[in-house]
């Protein structure tokens, strides 16, 4: 069993058992197709994504036995199943929100957009910059916040969020809109405009 997630991510809570291999080492597929091919390989990251393009490096040299956790430690964390986490790892604490505070949080009377995003996340990094500019934009009238996915791990079980980026908007507790995966700032503004 292979974690393809960062040190501090495998640290902070990973499968007993599992190995790990970072799929950001410039090395990581050299490394990577060292496992033996005669092996059964299961691999795994937060939501299947880095794993998966793993299981394809691995598929397409030449291994056979090779399985992914579809939707990744997120969902198995969120499925009440075990997690290890290492005594010093240290937790990330940025952009943390606990279930009472994201209750009070939807129950605003002014329209609340929600970020669930993750540090590790591709398509988050690359929509940080337009949440950020979507902030100042509309200051007056929306609220903007980023919860941090790896900071909020019983936020997310709570509300079975399976994977990010995932975009809620609310107001007076009621769920106006909801985007799972990556989105355009044009089809974001769309919808914000109409608020």
């Amino acid at each position: 069993m292979l974690d393809v997630r960062t040190p501090g991510e495998y640290a902070n809570g990973h499968i007993k058992g599992a190995g790990q291999l970072n799929f950001y080492d410039r090395d990581f597929e050299q490394r990577l197709l060292m496992l033996k091919k005669d092996q059964a390989i299961y691999l795994y990251c937060n939501t299947g994504y880095r794993s998966k393009k793993a299981a394809t490096i691995l598929i397409r040299n030449g291994y056979k036995k090779v399985y992914n956790l579809e939707r990744g430690i997120m969902d198995w964390y969120r499925n009440n199943l075990p997690i290890v986490a290492d005594p010093n790892a240290k937790p990330d604490t940025k952009n943390r929100m606990e279930s009472d505070e994201y209750a009070a949080l939807i129950e605003s009377d002014k329209p609340v957009l929600i970020d669930f995003y993750a540090p590790w996340c591709a398509p988050c990094r690359k929509m940080l910059p337009m949440i950020d500019e979507l902030s100042a934009e509309y200051k007056n009238t929306i609220s903007i916040v980023k919860i941090n996915a790896d900071a909020s791990k019983k936020l997310i079980k709570d509300r079975q969020i399976a994977s990010v980026p995932y975009l809620v908007i609310y107001k007076n507790g009621e769920l106006l809109f909801e985007h799972d995966g990556f989105i355009e700032k044009p089809e974001l503004v769309s919808v914000l405009n109409k608020l």
